[in-house]
C-alpha cells in the first residue's frame, strides 16, 4: 500500500506530518511524493486563517478525480479538528478524517474507509502522544518540545484545536536529541505553538531557559526555536540563548500589532513599550541577533492610527523578516464576536504597506553584509534561480553557486550581493562541523 502525505501551515505542522508518515510506515505502508501514485492520499492542514481552509478544500475537489482509482481521501489536522464532521459536507471527496490527536489510530481509521465507512476520529488533545517520525532530511529536524497553547489570544484558533499548553518530559526530549547528535544532524529546531512558555504546566520548577542550557549541551551545531511569545521571553531566557554556543542567534519573536490599544484587545499580554524592553534585552546580550516577527493588518477596530503604530514599530525595531497576513476571524475565538470594520481593500493596502516597508528593511540588512564572509548551512538547490541556497546562524537566506556534494555541509561564503529576499555570494571554504 502506498501513501502521499500533504502538508499546509507551520513548522509543527511539517513535523506532524513526519510524524504521520512514521505511523503508516511503521503499519507497512510505503510513502511516496505524488498523489497520483498513492493508494492513500492524507492532507494535514491549517486553520489559522480562512485562505489555509479554502486551499484544502480546493485541494480535495482536486484530487477526487482519483477516486475512481480507488485512492482513498483523508484530511486530518487542526482543519479537521476545528470542523470535525462539518468536514464531510464543506468536502465531499474525503473518505475519512483525524483530528491534532490520538494520530496512532489512522491505519484503523483508513481500514475502515476501505470497508465503506466514512470514520472520523477527533478526541480533545490532551497528554503527550509519543510517535514514530519519518524524517524528510538527513541534516536537519524538527523536535516537539511543547503542544498546544494556554495564553488565549482573542483572535487565535490553536487553543481550540491543538488543546491547552502541554510540554514534554525534559528527559525525552534530550534522548532524542542526543540520538539525532549521533546520526550526525547538523541543525535541530525545538518547536512549540508557544515554545517560550515551555515549563510553564509542569509544576517542578521547569522552564524554557533550563530547557535551553540543558540543550546546549547536546553536540548539535545549530539549535534552533520557534515561536516565541514576547510575554514569556524572560530575562533568563534571554541568557541562556546568549550562553548557548550552538543556540543561534535568531529569535522568532511575534509582535502581532504595534498598538497597545490593538494588542490590549487581542489580549496579549505585554504593551509596545514592554516589547521593545524585550529587544533591546536581547540585542544587548546577543549583539547582532537577528529578530523576526508575525504581523496583523486589519484586526477588529484596527484605526489608521493603529497601523500607522505598527509601521513605525516595524522601522524601529528593523525585524530581518516580518510575516504578514490580514485578520482572519476563526471561529470559537473572541475575536470572531467583534465587528469585522476593516474594509478588505483597507486590509489589502495594509498588508501591501507593511510588505513593502519589511522589504526596504530587509533589503538594508542584507546589504551590509557585503564584504563579509558568512557561515552557511547549504540546504539546497534551486531551479528556478539556477543556484543553491542556505542559512547562516542567524536564519538569513544565502544564495551560492555550488555543487550537490556540498547540502547538508558548512560552508563559508563571501556575500557579494543582496537583495530583500537574499544574501547572495561565493564558496571560500568548506568546513568541518
Amino acid at each position: 500500500m502506498r501513501a502521499c502525505v500533504l502538508t499546509w501551515g507551520c513548522q509543527l505542522n511539517a513535523h506532524r506530518s513526519e510524524e504521520i508518515e512514521g505511523v503508516l510506515e511503521q503499519a507497512g505502508y510505503r510513502l511516496v511524493d505524488r498523489p497520483e501514485e498513492a493508494d492513500v492520499v492524507i492532507l494535514n492542514t491549517c486553520m489559522v486563517r480562512q485562505r489555509a481552509e479554502d486551499k484544502v478544500i480546493g485541494r480535495v475537489g482536486e484530487l477526487a478525480r482519483l477516486r475512481r482509482h480507488g485512492t482513498l481521501i483523508g484530511v486530518g489536522g487542526c482543519m479537521a479538528q476545528g470542523r470535525k464532521k462539518d468536514l464531510f459536507r464543506l468536502a465531499p471527496g474525503i473518505d475519512f478524517a483525524f483530528g491534532t490527536a490520538d494520530i496512532s489510530r489512522l491505519p484503523e481509521l483508513i481500514e475502515r474507509a476501505r470497508q465503506g465507512e466514512r470514520p472520523g476520529h477527533f478526541p480533545a488533545p490532551t497528554g503527550w502522544e509519543s510517535l514514530p517520525v519519518r524524517r524528510r532530511s538527513r541534516f536537519k529536524a524538527y523536535v516537539t518540545v511543547a503542544e498546544g497553547c494556554s495564553h488565549a489570544c482573542t483572535y487565535c484558533i490553536v487553543p481550540f484545536v491543538r488543546g491547552p499548553l502541554r510540554s514534554r518530559p525534559l528527559p525525552e526530549i534530550l534522548q532524542e536529541l542526543w540520538g539525532l547528535a549521533s546520526s550526525g544532524y547538523q541543525e535541530v529546531t525545538l518547536l512549540g505553538q508557544n515554545v517560550d512558555a515551555y515549563g510553564v504546566d509542569l509544576g517542578d520548577g521547569t522552564d524554557f531557559a533550563r530547557l535551553l542550557r540543558e540543550v546546549a549541551r547536546v553536540p548539535i551545531p545549530r539549535i534552533r526555536f520557534t515561536s516565541s511569545h514576547p510575554a514569556y521571553m524572560t530575562e533568563d531566557t534571554i541568557a541562556a540563548v546568549a550562553e548557548g554556543e550552538n543556540i543561534c542567534e535568531h529569535v522568532h519573536l511575534a509582535v502581532q500589532s504595534g498598538s497597545d490599544r490593538v494588542l490590549s484587545v487581542m489580549r496579549r499580554g505585554y504593551t509596545r513599550e514592554g516589547f521593545l524592553n524585550t529587544v533591546e534585552k536581547l540585542r544587548k546580550a546577543v549583539p547582532g541577533i537577528n529578530i523576526t516577527t508575525d504581523i496583523i493588518v486589519g484586526f477588529p477596530g484596527e484605526t489608521e492610527r493603529d497601523f500607522e503604530d505598527t509601521l513605525s514599530l516595524i522601522e524601529e525595531v528593523g525585524f530581518g523578516t516580518v510575516y504578514v497576513a490580514t485578520y482572519s476571524p476563526r471561529p470559537y475565538t473572541r475575536a470572531a464576536r467583534l465587528p469585522d470594520s476593516v474594509p478588505r481593500e483597507e486590509k489589502a493596502r495594509r498588508l501591501q504597506e507593511v510588505l513593502a516597508l519589511t522589504r526596504r528593511i530587509a533589503h538594508e540588512l542584507h546589504r551590509r553584509h557585503i564584504g563579509d564572509t558568512v557561515e552557511v548551512l547549504v540546504e539546497g538547490y534551486l531551479p528556478e534561480k539556477a543556484c543553491y541556497y542556505g542559512k547562516t546562524r542567524d536564519f538569513r537566506t544565502v544564495l551560492l553557486a555550488g555543487e550537490e556534494r556540498l547540502v547538508g555541509k558548512f560552508v563559508e561564503v563571501a556575500v557579494e550581493g543582496a537583495s530583500p529576499g537574499a544574501m547572495e555570494g561565493s564558496v571560500v571554504k568548506e568546513l568541518v562541523a
